[in-house]
């Protein structure tokens, strides 16, 4: 079993010392009926969205094989979109096919400066 986690750990990329991750970064908004909820069960309130009070992501499968978990704050760092530096809380999981990957919760009209995919390193913040 140890021998497995240390296989996981070096397929993704993860520094067993720092929980630091490289990944790429896209974005979602929210939608109608089931989608205003998260996997973590939490409802998201759309003005807080729109007013950047909620910083959510969805994690990728293997993000969380590597040891992050739901609710865990990470610290984002992206040169190519600086205003996602910061502090986010993953609320929500991606689908199983997505690898190395988060994807950031914004409102209808917003992007924080992302285009598209962006490189980025996520560090679990204790």
């Amino acid at each position: 079993m140890k021998h497995l986690f240390l296989a996981a750990i070096a397929v993704v990329g993860l520094s067993a010392m720092a929980q630091t991750l490289n990944v790429n970064g896209t974005l979602y908004h929210p939608g109608g009926g089931l989608s205003w909820y998260t996997a973590s069960g939490d409802r998201i309130d759309n003005e807080k969205l729109k007013k950047r009070e909620i910083k959510w992501v969805a994690a990728s499968p293997d993000v969380f094989a590597a040891g992050f978990k739901m609710g865990d704050t990470i610290l984002v760092k992206c040169e190519s979109a600086p205003e996602l530096n910061g502090k986010w809380v993953i609320k929500d999981r991606m689908g199983k096919r997505t690898r190395r990957m988060i994807d950031f919760l914004m409102a209808r009209g917003d992007n924080y400066g992302l285009r598209g995919r962006a490189s980025l390193t996520i560090t679990k913040v204790k």
